[in-house]
C-alpha cells in the first residue's frame, strides 16, 4: 500500500480542447490503482472534489482518500503545455486549508497551493512541483529513505545554486537523500545516487500529452521502488518508459512486465549551437502572442531560435527579406505557424523546400487542400502545438 498527498485540480487545456480532474495527486493515484496498487489518498477539495473521488471509489477497491474541505475547486488553464498556466483563483488569493499530518511506510507526496503538510515515512518520495519558493523536505518531514524527484530549476532554486555540484552536495549533506534524480524535459533525467551518476533516456513518441507527465514520472518511480523493491537504476528507467507510453497515449502502464516497448530514445544533447528559424505571421495580438510564447518554450530547452518579429524587428521590406533568408539559410530546421496562411510564411517555407530544409508545421484551422503544395518537401504537420515542438527538438 501507498500513501499519497497531493493536490487534485481541474485541468482546461487549449491545446488538446480538453477539461479534466487531475492534479499531480489524483494522477499518481490513477497510475497506482491501475496497476492495481492499494492507496489511501490525502488531498483537499470542494464538494465537486469529494463527489469525484467517491466515484472512483466505487471503482476501484483498493482506494481510500481523505478529503479535507475546501471552498474553491482550484483550476489550472494551459494554453499549451510548455506554457506557464493561469490558476484560479490567483495565487495571490489562495487560502490555507487545514493542514495534512501523515505516517506511513510508503509514502509519494507532492507539493500543494492550498495545503502544507506533514509526513513521516519509512520510504518517501517528495516532488516539490514548483521552482517559486518550493518547501524544502528537511522542513516538513522525515524519512528513513528520501527520493527527490525535481526539475532542474526545481533542483536549482532549492540548492540555492546553478552549480551542479554545489546542488548534489545540498541534496545529500542538507536534505539527507537516498538519491535525488534531476529531470531535464525531452533530454531524459539524471539520477544521482550514492557516489553514481545515471543518464536516464527520455523517448520519441508519437504524441506529447506532456501535462502531468512529471506526476506519471513520480508516481511511477515511486511504485517500482516501494511495491516492486526495485534498483533505483531500473526504477528510474521504467519510470521514464512509463512516462513515454502517458504521453503518447495517455495510459497508465508498468513497463517491467510490458510485452513490446518500441519507442526510441533521444539521444542528442548538444544542441545549444543549433539553430531553429521560426516562420509564423506577427501582425494581430493573437499571433504576437503565440509567437512569443512558443519562442519562450524552444529557449527553454536550451536551442538557439531565430525569429523575423524579435531578431529583425522593423525595416524596410528589402532589408527584412534578405535578413529573413539569411536566417533560413544559417537555420538547420523550420518552425512554422500555417494558420491564417500568411503570405510571407509560404515564402519562407517554398524557399526551405527549395533548400532541401526539414520543415515542422503547426496549425488549428487550415483545410487539407490547402496545404498540398507542402508535400513536395520534407514537412511534417501537427495539430497539437506541444507535440509539435517535441518532435522539432527530437529532429535536431
Amino acid at each position: 500500500m501507498i500513501s499519497v498527498v497531493g493536490g487534485t485540480y481541474r485541468e482546461i487545456d487549449y491545446d488538446d480542447v480538453a477539461m479534466e480532474i487531475f492534479g499531480s495527486g489524483f494522477r499518481c493515484v490513477k497510475f497506482l490503482l491501475e496497476n492495481k496498487c492499494a492507496v489511501e489518498f490525502n488531498t483537499t477539495g470542494s464538494s465537486e472534489v469529494s463527489k469525484f473521488l467517491a466515484e472512483n471509489k466505487k471503482v476501484y477497491e483498493n482506494f481510500n482518500f481523505d478529503c479535507i474541505d475546501y471552498d474553491e475547486f482550484i483550476t489550472f488553464k494551459y494554453s499549451f503545455a510548455l506554457d506557464d498556466p493561469t490558476i484560479f483563483p490567483s495565487i495571490l488569493n489562495i487560502k490555507k486549508s487545514n493542514k495534512i499530518y501523515l505516517t506511513g511506510t510508503n509514502i509519494i507526496c507532492y507539493g500543494m497551493l492550498e495545503t502544507d503538510f506533514s509526513v513521516k515515512g519509512n520510504k518517501v518520495v517528495y516532488d516539490p512541483q514548483t521552482s517559486i519558493k518550493p518547501i524544502k523536505f528537511k522542513d516538513i518531514g522525515t524519512a528513513d529513505e528520501l527520493i527527490y524527484i525535481v526539475n532542474l530549476n526545481e533542483a536549482r532554486s532549492i540548492a540555492s545554486s546553478e552549480d551542479i555540484n554545489e546542488i548534489k552536495r545540498y541534496f545529500f549533506d542538507e536534505e539527507n537523500v537516498k538519491a535525488v534524480i534531476i529531470k531535464n524535459g525531452p533530454y531524459g533525467a539524471t539520477l544521482y545516487h550514492e557516489n553514481d551518476e545515471v543518464q536516464i533516456p527520455s523517448f520519441i513518441t508519437d504524441n506529447v500529452n506532456k501535462i502531468g507527465s512529471g506526476d506519471i514520472f513520480t508516481s511511477s518511480f515511486g511504485y517500482y521502488w516501494m511495491e516492486m523493491g526495485l534498483k533505483l537504476e531500473e526504477c528510474a528507467l521504467y519510470a521514464s518508459m512509463s512516462t513515454a507510453l502517458y504521453c503518447d497515449k495517455k495510459i497508465y502502464i508498468n513497463t517491467s512486465s510490458a510485452p513490446a516497448f518500441s519507442y526510441k530514445k533521444f539521444a542528442n544533447n548538444k544542441l545549444a549551437d543549433i539553430c531553429i528559424y521560426l516562420a509564423a505571421p506577427f501582425f494581430s495580438i493573437a499571433e504576437l502572442i503565440l509567437i512569443d510564447k512558443i519562442r519562450n518554450a524552444f529557449l527553454g530547452f536550451g536551442v538557439k531560435i531565430f525569429s523575423p518579429f524579435h531578431d529583425i524587428g522593423l525595416g524596410d521590406d528589402a532589408t527584412i527579406a534578405k535578413k529573413d533568408i539569411e536566417g533560413i539559410d544559417k537555420s538547420a530546421i523550420i518552425f512554422c505557424v500555417l494558420d491564417n496562411l500568411d503570405s510571407g510564411t509560404l515564402i519562407e517555407i517554398g524557399y526551405s523546400i527549395a533548400n532541401g530544409k526539414k520543415i515542422i508545421g503547426y496549425h488549428r484551422t487550415c483545410y487539407k487542400p490547402q496545404l498540398t503544395m507542402l508535400n513536395a518537401g520534407d514537412v511534417t504537420i501537427y495539430n497539437n502545438l506541444t507535440t509539435a515542438i517535441y518532435h522539432t527538438i527530437w529532429n535536431l
